[in-house]
């Protein structure tokens, strides 16, 4: 796994450069994916670091201020992320005594495992989610407060480098500008406006395979538009490519069934392509 990151000078760049490093997935539910994120981890986020995850922020939170196990930590996460995948990524993660924490404003840890002090806060976070999830915009709203909760554990941490581990659609540089059902301003996109030219993003994609849906059921893809990045990959298993070196008309594909508006090379510094992945572990 590691030769993805280590061959050249510009690969590794990708990983070590900046403060904020987004790597994302264009499944969750595939094995690959988190197996790449605990390879990365292990090699440029050792120390000085926080992990954080497309998770419940304050549920994350609580399980950190506990110490609990990382098998504790997965109520936190929905279902298609409790994985033995996820599992060894949060294991070396507190093992190494390294934060694992969440961005996430959706609430997955149950209101009564919270101590008295925190029960009126996290019921009014649930009180938020639920008029949110109601509303016409309620991905926007998403991003601006995994936004929030990002910017908030940048000021916790100044001094720490950060992995944040979401699905590429919240780790855009220019999410606002697709031109479909797509358009997102991204997590990234927030940030940036607070704190410019601190972020890298690396896309994960796969050409074909299996892999879980959120609701868990499995399904088989195969991407075979000429134009995708996806069909890039001539006869490897796997390819790491800087921006630098994707062709400009390149575009990706959303969760393997809707196709991408705008160029590869203008939302990410690098992807990592799959031919083939697999389903993850379920705990």
């Amino acid at each position: 796994m590691l030769e993805k990151i280590t061959d050249t000078r510009e690969k590794r760049a990708l990983f070590s450069e900046s403060r904020f490093v987004f790597l994302g997935e264009a499944i969750h539910g595939v094995a690959e994916f988190t197996r790449f994120r605990l390879a990365v981890a292990r090699r440029f986020f050792c120390e000085n670091s926080i992990l954080l995850f497309e998770a419940d922020s304050t549920g994350m939170l609580l399980s950190h201020q506990r110490r609990e196990t990382a098998y504790l930590r997965l109520k936190n996460f929905p279902l298609v992320m409790r994985t033995q995948e996820i599992l060894q990524l949060l294991t070396w993660g507190i093992d190494r005594q390294i934060p694992c924490l969440g961005i996430d404003c959706i609430p997955r840890h149950d209101l009564t495992d919270f101590p008295p002090n925190w029960q009126p806060q996290r019921r009014h976070e649930v009180a938020e989610f639920i008029k949110m999830k109601s509303s016409t915009d309620y991905f926007e709203q998403r991003d601006a407060r995994m936004a929030g909760n990002l910017l908030i554990a940048a000021m916790n941490y100044p001094k720490h480098r950060m992995l944040i581990m979401l699905h590429n659609l919240h780790i855009k540089r220019q999410g606002s500008r697709e031109n479909n059902g797509l358009r997102l301003r991204s997590v990234r996109e927030h940030l940036e406006e607070i704190m410019p030219e601190q972020s890298t993003a690396i896309a994960q994609l796969a050409r074909g395979g299996r892999a879980l849906h959120n609701d868990l059921t499995p399904f088989d893809f195969q991407i075979d538009d000429p134009l995708s990045l996806e069909t890039h990959l001539d006869g490897v298993n796997h390819i790491l490519l800087p921006a630098s070196r994707i062709p400009p008309d390149r575009v990706a594909w959303h969760h393997a069934f809707e196709r991408e508006t705008l160029p590869v090379r203008e939302q990410y510094e690098g992807c990592l392509v799959y031919g083939r992945v697999h389903i993850p572990r379920l705990v």
